[in-house]
């Protein structure tokens, strides 16, 4: 099936939005848009509606494919269009984690054409990964990853067919990331030491092992659970958890060290907090393993960031904020690593 839905903002009409809001004809007057959101993989819109009468939202936000052939072919490839779609249409209105509430959302069958139509979470922004999190943020983030990997569907996962992409993202990553790396160590050896170029050859020499190794427990995990995709209101709080494209089932500690270890721009900070970080988000959980356990798993996926770091730099159009998003993104798990010895749980 081809796409039977606007895929540009251009191409939005006003009969469309009024179907998708359940109004009458006429009922909306005028509708305008603007780029909003850094996103590389989706091009993200705002739309301004002016409707005849109150009861209708204001603005709402639309996801579309990238503009970029690159992004958009990357994104087929990981089937990061079906994730993030079916996160929104089959379980974001079932689960307690907070979310932009979902208005609209379809895909087409070559998983390059969708579109998703989203409540606008103003006044919450964007949080800053070259910044860095504050404590508040990371530990408020944890709270919403423990209402996530404490949430079961009803009916289970096997019949979510989106949840079960990451077993053939796996088996891509095996073969791609050693080839991509020598690219990748070119390409930020300005931006990164020798002493983080070196473990991620070493990482990737042991990549088989590192994915191979079965979990001890399987949950919906967000998989890219970084300050860029994350909304929050002034005092730090979360407001909504957003770019669900990598949502999967899978280790829940690949969440966790993911956040945590892209999150701080300081490793003292990391370094001082992670633990009792770690403990506050397995007591939120409702099926929690025990602590020491978790702990070898969060120590073994320090490396998550990093391989994030690498395998999305590879896959999306370059540009000059996403190489110093890419390169923080890579630098502080890579630290984190080192400072866990995770190597040495490969």
């Amino acid at each position: 099936m081809s796409a039977r839905f606007p895929v540009r903002p251009e191409d939005f009409e006003i009969a469309f939005i009024e179907q998708v809001f359940g109004a009458p004809q006429g009922a909306l007057e005028s509708l305008t848009h603007a780029p909003v959101g850094t996103g590389q993989v989706c091009d993200s819109y705002r739309f301004s509606c002016q409707w005849a009468d109150a009861g209708h939202p204001a603005t709402f936000i639309a996801k579309c494919p990238s503009a970029d052939p690159v992004s958009r072919g990357a994104a087929a490839i990981f089937h990061l269009y079906d994730m993030e779609v079916g996160w929104y249409r089959d379980v974001a209105g079932h689960c307690e984690v907070h979310c932009p509430e979902p208005y609209h959302a379809a895909i087409a069958d070559n998983e390059q054409e969708f579109i998703l139509l989203l409540e606008d979470m103003t006044p919450a922004s964007q949080g800053d990964q070259l910044a860095g999190a504050s404590l508040v943020q990371a530990e408020t983030t944890l709270a919403e990853a423990a209402a996530l990997h404490s949430f079961q569907p009803a009916g289970g996962v096997d019949r979510l067919h989106w949840l079960h992409h990451n077993n053939s993202n796996s088996e891509f990553m095996k073969t791609t990331l050693p080839k991509g790396y020598p690219l990748f160590r070119e390409r930020f050896g300005g931006l990164l030491s020798s002493a983080i170029l070196d473990l991620g050859q070493e990482l990737v020499d042991r990549l088989t092992q590192y994915i191979e190794r079965e979990p001890g427990q399987l949950t919906i995990t967000h998989g890219d659970m970084r300050l860029d995709n994350i909304l929050f209101h002034t005092d730090g709080r979360v407001a909504a958890l957003v770019d669900w494209q990598t949502c999967s089932l899978g280790n829940p500690a690949n969440d966790v060290a993911y956040m945590i270890g892209t999150s701080f721009a300081d490793p003292e900070d990391r370094r001082q907090h992670e633990k009792r970080l770690v403990e506050a988000y397995l007591a939120a959980r409702s099926n929690a393993p025990d602590f020491e356990g978790f702990w070898q798993e969060y120590r073994r996926h320090a490396f998550s960031g990093f391989i994030m770091a690498i395998n999305a730099s590879l896959h999306v159009e370059q540009t000059e904020r996403g190489d110093r998003m890419f390169a923080a993104m890579a630098e502080r798990p890579a630290q984190m690593a080192l400072d866990l010895d995770s190597l040495s749980l490969l």
